[in-house]
Order: structure tokens, then C-alpha cells, then sequence
């Protein structure tokens, strides 16, 4: 394994970590459902590293989140695909040294829809539609601060990152 390899794992692993602490200390609980800031830490995460390694970290980070959190079953695996998804996204459209406002701007978008979305359909699995319908207007508000985080910090982010990721 050469030294960007280890370099990047490494990387990863600190992301993993700080998506796992964002996403089980909620800053908002209303009912079954939350809000975190562990999204804008998933975009954050896209700016410094390659689409495997942050889509790695996004995943693991939040299904460890789940299971720490005693919600295994179903949460963690569909976070583990909702939060991969939505990295993927921000690392094709926004990911990088350089990324222009619209590209940003539609990797937000597109990766909020997949939380909502995501969200909306597993909660209506696990408590029916209602349910479901009432845990939108929490996920938009996450999706919405963590935009506000990753637009806020993605500048001084991938500054500081040229330093250390070649």
C-alpha cells in the first residue's frame, strides 16, 4: 500500500469519526426523528477526499452512529446507503480542489433530496405514512444546516487541504 493510500485511510478514519460524534449528538429531536450535523460533515468530507474514501467514511460513519445509538435494525443499513449516496453525489458534482457555484449548489440539492427521500421511505417501512409525512420538516431543516456548514467552511476546507492531501 503506497503512502497517499495510507495517507487517505488515515483521513477517512478521522472523518468516520467526527460523521460518527456529529451524527449521534442531534441538535434537534422531535419525536422518533433528529436532526444533526453530520450531513455537512459528509460534504466536508467530499472536498478533501477521493469519491471511495468519502463515501466509506459517510457510510460507516453514520451506520456506526445508528448502532451506537441502538437503532441496528433498520437504521443503520439504510443510513449506511442513504448517507453513501449522498456522498457519492457531493464528491461527482461538488468533490475536489475547485468546484463551481451551480456544481455546488446542485450537489446540495440532489444530496438533500436523497436524505428526505431516503428518510421519508424508510420511516413509511417502519411507522406508515404519517409518520413518515411528519418526519419531512425535520429532515429539511438537517439538509438545510448542513449545507449551511459545508458552505460556510468548504473554502477554508479545501485551502487547508492542498497542505496535506496531494
Amino acid at each position: 500500500m503506497g503512502k497517499t493510500n495510507v495517507r487517505m485511510l488515515v483521513i477517512a478514519s478521522v472523518f468516520t469519526a467526527m460523521i460518527l460524534l456529529t451524527v449521534m449528538f442531534p441538535f434537534l429531536r422531535i419525536l422518533n426523528e433528529y436532526a444533526h450535523i453530520g450531513d455537512g460533515v459528509i460534504y466536508l468530507a467530499c472536498v478533501i477526499l477521493p469519491a471511495p474514501y468519502a463515501i466509506l467514511a459517510a457510510s460507516a460513519g453514520a451506520a456506526l452512529a445508528d448502532i451506537f445509538l441502538g437503532a441496528m435494525l433498520p437504521w443503520a443499513p439504510m443510513s449506511l446507503v442513504i448517507k453513501g449516496l449522498m456522498a457519492y453525489v457531493m464528491c461527482r458534482l461538488a468533490g475536489g480542489k475547485e468546484a463551481s457555484p451551480w456544481r455546488i449548489v446542485l450537489g446540495l440539492l440532489l444530496a438533500s433530496f436523497i436524505n428526505v427521500a431516503g428518510y421519508f421511505l424508510g420511516s413509511w417501512l417502519v411507522y406508515g405514512l404519517g409518520a413518515a409525512a411528519a418526519g419531512i420538516p425535520l429532515n429539511l431543516i438537517q439538509s438545510a444546516v448542513a449545507a449551511a456548514l459545508y458552505l460556510a467552511l468548504q473554502k477554508l476546507v479545501r485551502r487547508t487541504a492542498g497542505k496535506y492531501v496531494k
